[in-house]
């Protein structure tokens, strides 16, 4: 027997090649059609599980129904079959040989950017050694395959000369007609060709989607569709934390280590453990599909009320404000209509957290197969019986790059992952803990978030005027031995949400309270550093008490400002943040329930 790994490597540097998102979507299709179709159609003894549609939840039924290699002269068993990645069981080398050739020849064939790679583990018997030590070997020598190919970039070389392509610079290799009546005739290279040829099949796929969850509407198409509706526009990148660390150490988390330690038949922990493997794999692209389309339906039902209170009825109705490029495992990337994109990720955040810690499953068959795997591996791995993710939004205007973009959301996602870091529970783990950070490009100075923040920095490095980024998930889930929680209480989104909320206070004539002068003046002189902030504050803050300006003081005091410590050199560091510029960023993309401004919340910079 031999366990065979075939991966794909450098999916976010192939899919975020160009600025082009039709080009985008096309490459995450063919990024998954490698570990899904292609693979499943490689095979005699594997067409049986693909069923030749675009529904996930066949193909999830299929994976999970299989009968176990050995039994009923089965000779293939596949564990995970999800985009971009695919490993399987097969009962003598050939098996394995022929599917690595055909997976790899139509990939160089059909999708010539991608890098993919098989490798195929040493023989072994499910009664004589461990498949946790297989699969680690078999990422080894995946790994050693990959370092002695050579590049993907040697496929394009620039000898003889040759013309550019329009859009990803490549060598061309076509001259392209163009698609619509905005577009002029181009000269594309192989690897935008494919892209481009692929979109259609994404669309496909994402309406399949739609439809299996009663959502009548369609995503947008393209940046262009989405600029009738948004003036802004949000980039976002979410993650889940420790994903990779668990599956890394899948033998152990799965309980398996212990079991074979106590002397249970190797045989039959090895058969736990592909079933186990199997099951955590698809219970996770489900808890991610769940969590998405219930913030969608969400975002929907708020955009539904802000069209009624516009009054506005045009042909772009019907589609949904979103364009999802990158969705499955534990990896969201999508670009949607800025407002609101703050609360859609909130609410995508808690609803993962939810649907990993409690997955209800319908189907009767799969219950038992699914519902209990997540919360028991992840209380193995994190004490915790539930999983977590992180999220960067990088809110922008319509035509500013989509890769630079793509670029902050990722910076974004780096710092809400040191939520996770410096949140330890007992024995000094890493927590896991959902958090999100945010930043809305006013000006198209630089997208680099370390000179940013930098500059939202006084008082000689001691006040920073941010406290991005914030913990979603609520403080009650904390464990009780957790450490850092005024660290993390400092940081939570209920502190962000009720200063934005005292922003939106109205009258008894619907006019909000806090008028957008006295808010310009009061982010003005946060920039004065502490004591010009506070002292510019109080001067109005009596004027203003009765219509709620005290929501933004901090603690008891007549301050904007409240003491933090951050990590320096080693050294724990106190100095002065505040939520103010926080909230009237956040203030500008908010949907709020009382809000009534022509459904905008205004110009609060």
């Amino acid at each position: 027997m031999h366990l065979v790994l075939i991966e794909t490597a450098g999916n976010q540097r192939y899919i975020f090649a160009t600025n082009k998102l039709r080009e985008n979507v096309g490459a995450s299709e063919l990024t998954y059609r490698v570990g899904t179709e292609w693979f499943l159609t490689a095979h005699d003894s594997l067409k049986h599980l693909w069923p030749g549609t675009n529904k996930p939840a066949d193909l999830r039924k299929q994976l999970l129904n299989q009968q176990p290699i050995g039994t009923d002269g089965v000779s293939i068993e596949v564990i995970v079959a999800t985009s971009g990645k695919a490993m399987l069981l097969v009962s003598n080398r050939e098996y394995g040989q022929a599917i690595i050739t055909s997976v790899t020849r139509r990939t160089l064939e059909q999708a010539p950017g991608i890098d993919v790679c098989g490798a195929i583990s040493d023989p072994f018997e499910l009664n004589e050694k461990p498949l946790g030590e297989v699969v680690g070997e078999v990422h080894r020598k995946l790994e050693r395959t990959r370092d002695d190919r050579p590049s993907t970039a040697l496929r394009f070389l620039r000898l003889p000369v040759v013309m550019e392509c329009a859009t990803s610079g490549l060598p061309a290799a076509m001259w392209a007609k163009p698609e619509s009546g905005e577009e002029a005739e181009a000269a594309h290279s192989a690897i935008t060709h494919t892209k481009r040829q692929n979109r259609k099949s994404y669309d496909r796929r994402m309406s399949t989607l739609l439809r299996q969850y009663r959502i009548e509407n369609d995503f947008a198409k393209n940046v262009g569709v989405l600029e009738k509706y948004c003036e802004w526009v949000a980039v976002i990148h979410a993650d889940g934390n420790g994903v990779g660390q668990i599956f890394r150490h899948f033998w152990r988390n799965s309980g398996c280590e212990e079991r074979s330690r106590q002397g249970e038949r190797l045989e039959t922990v090895n058969r736990s453990f592909v079933d186990d493997y199997r099951r955590f794999s698809i219970a996770l692209d489900v808890c991610t599909e769940r969590a998405f389309m219930s913030a969608l339906l969400d975002l929907q039902n708020s955009k539904e009320e802000l069209r009624s209170l516009r009054k506005i009825r045009d042909k772009q109705d019907d589609v949904l404000p979103v364009l999802p490029i990158v969705l499955g495992g534990d990896d969201l990337t999508l670009v949607c209509d800025g407002q609101g994109a703050l609360q859609f990720m909130h609410h995508y955040l808690t609803e993962f957290e939810t649907q990993t810690a409690h997955l209800a499953i319908e189907d009767e068959g799969l219950q038992a197969e699914l519902e209990e795997i997540i919360p028991r591996i992840a209380k193995a791995a994190f004490n915790v019986p539930s999983l977590s993710a992180c999220a960067g939004i990088a809110i922008i205007k319509p035509h500013f790059p989509f890769s630079a973009a793509y670029e902050l959301s990722e910076q974004l996602i780096r710092s809400a992952k040191t939520m996770s870091h410096t949140l330890r529970s007992g024995g000094r783990q890493p927590y896991p803990c959902s958090a999100l950070d945010f930043h809305v490009l006013f000006d198209t100075s630089g997208s680099d978030l370390m000179r940013i923040r930098r500059k939202l920095q006084c008082d000689d490095g001691r006040t920073w005027l941010y406290a991005r980024p914030y913990l979603v998930a609520p403080q009650d889930r904390l464990s009780p031995g957790t450490e850092q929680k005024g660290w993390v209480s400092n940081h939570d989104w209920e502190h962000l949400k009720r200063r934005v909320d005292a922003l939106f206070v109205k009258d008894s004539d619907g006019r909000r309270c806090l008028p957008n002068s006295q808010l310009h003046d009061l982010r003005g002189g946060l920039f004065l550093g502490r004591e010009g902030a506070d002292a510019r504050y109080r001067l109005i803050r009596r004027r203003y008490q009765d219509q709620g300006i005290a929501a933004l003081d901090e603690g008891e005091t007549e301050s904007l400002f409240f003491g933090d410590e951050i990590e320096d050199g080693g050294a724990l560091k106190t100095i002065s943040r505040t939520r103010l510029l926080d909230a009237l960023d956040a203030a500008n993309f908010w949907i709020n329930n009382t809000q009534r401004n022509g459904g905008r919340p205004g110009d609060m910079r």
